[in-house]
């Protein structure tokens, strides 16, 4: 190991490889070809900006801010995850100052942090934060923060219930609450909170000044491009500031970042970041499986640096990341070998950002081996395919002529999960109704009787598809709680485990 990550950083700041001519991107084929692919994938709105050698060679937008205005290349996107990035600079700038190091313990910095494993407790990292190497699972806690006003300190506290289900430092876990660990140690250590350090060292000194780091922080003059569910404009999630998720900003503003890091910290002239720096952000920390689309990209590794996903296309060196929130999925790519990124920004969601990045890859290599346009085409309608099928197959389960066991006034009460917090069950018209009290304002349904003891919700969340709840008894009859199964890929429902306060 430690002979191939020199390797893949002299790769990433473009040192040491014989790169083969890239070929150009042929951009009025380009146009034409989202164009198509913009009613194919039924988007609603779509930015497109491809930068080369510090100059912007193609600079599109398709679609709406609402249904109705524009998008311009001024409008204004939640960037989702792309946000890491922007963290793990913030991060590695403390480590080139000496004010922290990548071995630092977390409990050093904040003693009152804990895992469910005493061992991760006492041993995890500034760099294990950053990396997705912690133990916990992929997204495992992220409703402790989605559409709830918890405190950072309340989020950190809590996590403590969390189940650890990976090899600690040796599994990967996508983790957007390890980032907000890592927000407190930097405002443990500069006395100021992220997103005030985020803009006095990377916003305003690259003129970002657009750029907002929460939707709170949005003015009503500016271009917001609004998240869009099932043809509807939905209100945004990322109100609140989140290290990991929360940055909205366009894709000319975007394009600066871009520009910086490609040119190893330098901006106009003007040194952003060391570029050391740089060097340390694009360190591949955690290895990654090969993914069957790397694997037909003819990747040879696939690592996460700090907030970069590092790869190869067919030996092209590829360091991005991408972000997805309701309404919203975004994309940053860099080729530092080809001194380029990408940029794709949308407000549908879509896998298209990725289609549309690995088809740029393969026109830039001259790669005819896959069809990748086509090939997302087909993840769209067989994943719409499937989800019909499970639809039918659950209300083929469905037990027709069923009751509840009890007088529905017995669901009544208050319960639990000690990691999530309280919901409140109540009788309205004789129909039972749901509220989690943390996200009241968002999660809260009716209860319809579906079979037995279970019920049918939906909440008021167009991201969040219907769900069920099913509640166990003692030996008394007498309710103990309930589960949720709700299918969503971004939000751990079947980790709770709600029990009825007496």
């Amino acid at each position: 190991m430690k002979k191939i990550f020199p390797i893949i950083l002299l790769l990433l700041i473009g040192l040491s490889i014989s790169a083969q001519t890239p070929k150009k991107i042929n951009t009025k084929k380009l146009d034409q070809q989202i164009q198509k692919s913009f009613k194919d994938f039924e988007l609603n709105g779509l930015s497109v900006l491809i930068l080369k050698d510090g100059e912007i060679v193609f600079d599109k937008n398709y679609g709406t801010l609402d249904l109705e205005n524009p998008i311009t290349s001024n409008s204004l996107y939640n960037i989702a995850s792309v946000t890491k990035s922007f963290t793990g600079a913030c991060m590695a700038k403390l480590v080139f100052e000496k004010k922290i190091k990548w071995n630092d313990l977390v409990i050093d910095y904040l003693p009152n942090f804990k895992l469910a494993d005493p061992y991760i407790t006492t041993h995890l990292t500034i760099a294990d934060l950053l990396s997705h190497r912690s133990g916990m699972g992929t997204f495992y806690g992220d409703l402790l923060w989605y559409e709830t006003e918890r405190s950072n300190e309340d989020i950190l506290h809590r996590m403590r219930y969390l189940p650890v289900t990976n090899r600690f430092r040796d599994q990967f876990g996508y983790q957007n609450n390890m980032y907000i660990v890592a927000a407190e140690i930097l405002k443990k250590v500069t006395g100021q909170d992220w997103e005030t350090y985020v803009s006095q060292n990377i916003l305003v000194p690259l003129g970002m000044t657009n750029t907002r780091t929460s939707g709170n922080k949005l003015d009503d003059n500016q271009e917001l491009v609004h998240p869009i569910i099932n043809n509807k404009v939905v209100d945004i999630a990322m109100k609140r500031p989140h290290a990991a998720a929360s940055l909205f900003t366009s894709t000319t503003e975007l394009s600066r970042w871009a520009e910086m890091l490609l040119n190893k910290g330098i901006y106009k002239g003007d040194t952003i970041l060391n570029p050391a720096i740089v060097k340390d952000m694009f360190a591949g920390r955690t290895i990654q499986n090969i993914s069957g689309l790397k694997k037909m990209a003819n990747a040879n590794f696939s690592h996460y640096a700090l907030g970069w996903s590092v790869w190869d296309y067919h030996g092209t060196p590829i360091a991005e990341h991408g972000g997805g929130m309701p309404g919203y999925i975004s994309k940053l790519a860099l080729l530092p070998e080809h001194n380029m990124a990408f940029i794709i920004l949308t407000n549908t969601l879509s896998n298209y950002p990725t289609a549309l990045e690995y088809d740029l890859l393969a026109e830039l290599m001259n790669d005819k081996s896959t069809d990748w346009i086509k090939l997302f085409e087909g993840f769209k309608t067989r994943s719409e395919a499937g989800e019909k099928r499970e639809e039918q197959k659950r209300l083929a389960s469905k037990v027709e002529g069923t009751n509840p066991r009890l007088d529905l006034k017995k669901y009544v009460g208050t319960y639990e999960d000690k990691m999530y917090g309280k919901a409140e069950i109540t009788l309205v018209n004789d129909k039972l109704h749901l509220v989690f009290v943390p996200a009241k304002h968002i999660f809260f349904s009716d209860m319809e009787h579906w079979n037995y003891d279970t019920f049918k919700i939906k909440f008021a969340d167009e991201f969040l598809p219907a769900g069920f709840i099913s509640f166990d008894f003692d030996s008394w009859n007498k309710i103990k709680g309930f589960k949720i199964d709700l299918n969503s890929n971004d939000f751990h429902f079947f980790n709770l485990d709600f029990k009825k306060l007496n």
